[in-house]
């Protein structure tokens, strides 16, 4: 099965940065969600872990690498047979006060232009309001032109809401370019940020203005899976990213069955695509690899068993549409 995940961030080592009150405040979010989510999101992990271990298991090889690299990403893929990666910079510019980014999209596609084959630059020119969106316009047709990213993200976390008319002139480019846009939707887990600009509903707005954008939705707008899930309904235009699936529905439970299988019953099995945003992971692959909608939840709820020509759509071959790749041929 042709595995292509949807959402892998890479970050340099950010040490240079972390005496900002907002990285130690960042840092504390996430402890917050380790505790929280973290065993569940590695599926089958029990013991607590903290945000170095998190990245250990995840993009970085402590040793071997200056903090993340491709070589540590391409490394776990290979482990976990994930074929193909769609591959972030973290901007979370508001963190440092302005200061630097995090990663940067020209340090991202120095990284993946060594693995060409399996790596798809995504680039993030945000927060976008302050940088100015004149600017923003300018570097994003150059990174899409010039050094071949395939769609780009938004990140409304650090800017304005998803449906912030200032935003128009930033979709209008999309469109020309004809690329896929990535949206970070439902809750905020970081800080800084509101979680109030990345509400699914807010897309409805951009769906209807902007029908020719193909929107890929994070993290199914979770929790508020029910709002993304009608929004699909309408939109023919609009995807449902399921990364992030473990931890919302508590590994391969009851209520992760119910979420994938309402987002295929609104969407439909063409447009759900599997991704981790914690990047390569054995146990979210094995996820990917076994889930079901069991006989229970199916006489119960009425959901339909995920057919494995269904599990390929999600796991790949939806991804790989939308961003007009040719999946490689598998053999295993």
């Amino acid at each position: 099965m042709f595995i292509f995940d949807c959402e892998c961030h890479m970050v340099p080592l950010a040490n240079d940065i972390n005496y900002f009150p907002y990285y130690k405040m960042n840092q504390n979010a996430l402890r917050g969600t380790l505790r929280a989510v973290a065993p569940l999101m590695l599926y089958g992990i029990r013991d607590r872990m903290t945000v170095e271990e998190m990245r250990t298991m995840t993009r970085r090889r402590v040793g071997k690498e200056p903090g993340e690299s491709a070589a540590a990403l391409v490394e776990k893929m290979d482990e976990c047979n994930v074929q193909m990666a769609c591959v972030l910079p973290e901007s979370f510019l508001p963190m440092s006060y302005g200061s630097r980014m995090m990663s940067t999209n020209g340090w991202l596609a120095q990284e993946i232009e060594k693995y060409p084959d399996r790596l798809v630059g995504v680039c993030n020119v945000g927060p976008l309001i302050s940088r100015g969106v004149k600017n923003v316009l300018w570097e994003l047709e150059y990174l899409v032109k010039e050094l071949n990213f395939k769609a780009v993200k938004l990140y409304p976390v650090d800017d304005v809401p998803i449906n912030d008319e200032r935003l128009w002139p930033y979709y209008e480019k999309i469109q020309q370019l004809g690329i896929p846009l990535f949206i970070h939707t439902g809750f905020s887990w970081c800080v800084p940020g509101r979680s109030a600009n990345c509400l699914p509903w807010l897309l409805e707005d951009v769906c209807e203005e902007f029908p020719g954008i193909t929107i890929l939705a994070y993290h199914m707008g979770y929790p508020f899976t029910d709002a993304m899930n009608m929004c699909a309904m309408k939109y023919p235009n609009l995807y449902i990213g399921t990364s992030l699936l473990p931890a919302f529905g508590h590994g391969v439970s009851v209520r992760a069955q119910i979420l994938l299988a309402e987002a295929i019953m609104y969407a439909g099995t063409d447009r759900i695509i599997w991704g981790t945003d914690i990047g390569a992971n054995a146990g979210e692959v094995e996820l990917l690899q076994k889930f079901q909608i069991s006989k229970e939840v199916q006489r119960d709820y009425g959901y339909s068993p995920i057919s494995e020509d269904d599990r390929a759509k999600w796991a790949g071959l939806n991804l790989a549409r939308i961003l007009k790749i040719t999946p490689p041929k598998i053999t295993k």
